[in-house]
């Protein structure tokens, strides 16, 4: 039986602890994040999830054979914590992973998938990110990664069903396998790429991925994602310093042009000013949230300028010009080619212009910038 997609009609929102604290988590941190994202206002703007990632987890299973928070750094435990975040209006999340143990080596759900999914059910868990790390290929002879993981997804998704409890899975196998072409039905959102660095381009190959390659990896999927099930380009990493603003707006921009989640993975109790007024437009949020649940298209590529064209709910569209070069760029938009023939009125998100447009264009474009546009009613 499949999981059901209602559960996931638009991509996730939230926050997610890993992109700026690691393992380096506690009862404390996530008390004063349930905390951080009420006063910001973030539940009001559809960022209602609060994702403990690896870490949380005691060295070794009780002699129950269940996991168990680690006593020191969670002391009243992962269901106290769900109780407080539901009383916040919000929802949490949890992580384990495929293999034997977890990315930091802790214990993970292989060969306890349904122990696991019952006992986080029991703690009022809404969301389980299921990593990949320490997977046990040689118990698999002559299966390929792509049938190891549709059998150890397979489990756990089916685990989370049987339980009865709502709980939306989260698939991060860094795109082994190609999971946008099968995990629909089986997971709600699966990753498309490694992990994220929070670098807008990275001088070295190898390791997690920079800004501009997620992009370009994620960018090609959009035949794959949509309701119930999206194409997860990684979490967010708006605030953490490693980009500057302008380059954070693009990668919101983007992300919110690609329907991916968004899993804000900054530190929520010291966001600046100018972190909150990306995370918080609301013209860009309503086009990831789209009820239509597409992903833009790329319809022109050349010379590092991307063009992008989503169709949204009620025959609009959201209009894209990512810059990817160092150099600013004088772009010629084909207003036709994005949003089909005749006068178009636009809404540019970021300073909140309108303005009517028809045939073809120039557009100055800053190096690393990301221009969007929402067409409106009307021309």
């Amino acid at each position: 039986m499949p999981l059901d997609p209602s559960l996931a009609p638009t991509p996730p929102m939230g926050f997610n602890t890993w992109n700026r604290f690691g393992g380096n988590i506690n009862e404390r941190l996530i008390e004063e994040t349930i905390d951080a994202m009420v006063e910001q206002g973030l539940p009001a703007l559809g960022y209602d999830y609060l994702n403990i990632d690896d870490g949380w987890m005691a060295p070794a299973r009780d002699d129950k054979g269940q996991l168990t928070p680690d006593p020191d750094r969670f002391p009243g435990g992962i269901a106290r914590l769900a109780e407080r975040a539901h009383a916040a209006g919000l929802k949490l999340g949890i992580y384990s992973c495929c293999g034997y143990q977890t990315c930091m080596r802790l214990p993970a759900s292989y060969g306890h998938e349904h122990d696991d999914a019952e006992l986080f059910a029991s703690w009022g868990v809404d969301y389980l990110k299921q990593d990949w790390c320490r997977v046990p290929y040689d118990e698999f002879p002559g299966k390929t990664h792509r049938e190891v993981a549709q059998i150890l997804y397979g489990r756990i998704s089916q685990a989370i069903v049987d339980t009865g409890h709502p709980m939306v899975l989260s698939m991060c196998n860094w795109g082994d396998g190609e999971p946008w072409l099968w995990a629909q039905g089986t997971a709600h959102l699966w990753r498309t790429t490694p992990d994220i660095a929070d670098l807008y381009r990275k001088p070295e190959e190898g390791g997690a991925w920079d800004l501009v390659r997620i992009f370009r990896q994620n960018s090609q999927l959009s035949a794959y994602g949509g309701v119930g099930g999206w194409n997860d380009p990684d979490m967010l990493e708006v605030g953490n310093g490693g980009m500057s603003d302008l380059e954070y707006r693009s990668h919101f921009a983007l992300w919110c042009l690609m329907a991916a989640p968004l899993l804000i993975g900054s530190d929520l109790r010291q966001m600046s000013e100018a972190t909150r007024a990306i995370l918080s437009n609301r013209d860009l949020i309503a086009i990831d949230q789209d009820s239509l649940g597409h992903q833009a298209e790329v319809r022109e590529e050349g010379d590092g300028v991307f063009t992008l064209s989503k169709r949204l709910n009620g025959g609009q569209r959201a209009l894209g010009v990512f810059n990817s070069t160092d150099l600013a760029q004088t772009v010629a938009v084909d207003w036709a080619a994005l949003a089909g023939p005749g006068a178009h009125r636009l809404r540019e998100v970021w300073r909140g212009g309108e303005d009517t447009v028809s045939g073809r264009s120039l557009i100055e474009v800053p190096a690393h910038a990301t221009k969007v546009w929402r067409t409106l009613a009307g021309a």
